[in-house]
């Protein structure tokens, strides 16, 4: 199973269902279940411009899973459904949309990201199975 590290307030906003694309420059031929690791770092003024309180969000752990199921062009109908959800600010060309489904929030598990995709250790991977 692998892992996504992303930075709050983005990670946050995919869970609550906010956010059905994450943004990438780069691709991947992984579809399946992929486990959300929010980073570190917060961008604060992006938590409180999309209504979170960047003291709350939880950081340097893994948070949820989804279903990456496809890997496509980000269009100008993504950027507008983002907007519309307060999850995104706009059309950037080139970008990719991985299209992720079925989020789900876990109980926190502290650890640290890493750049990419990475593979989750197995008594995370065991835990989110049990969810499946």
């Amino acid at each position: 199973m692998k892992a996504l590290t992303i930075r709050q307030p983005w990670a946050e906003l995919i869970l609550r269902g906010r956010k059905p694309f994450e943004l990438r420059t780069w691709r991947t031929k992984y579809r399946g279940p992929l486990v959300i690791h929010a980073a570190a770092k917060v961008d604060a003024w992006d938590a409180r411009h999309f209504g979170l309180n960047p003291e709350k969000l939880i950081t340097s752990a893994f948070v949820g899973f989804v279903i990456l199921s496809d890997v496509r062009p980000y269009t100008r109908e993504d950027a507008r459904l983002l907007k519309k959800r307060r999850a995104g600010y706009g059309w950037f060309p080139h970008n990719l949309s991985w299209v992720l489904k079925k989020p789900r929030r876990m109980s926190p598990v502290k650890a640290k990201g890493q750049l990419s995709l990475f593979d989750v250790p197995k008594g995370v991977e065991r835990r989110i199975r049990r969810l499946l």
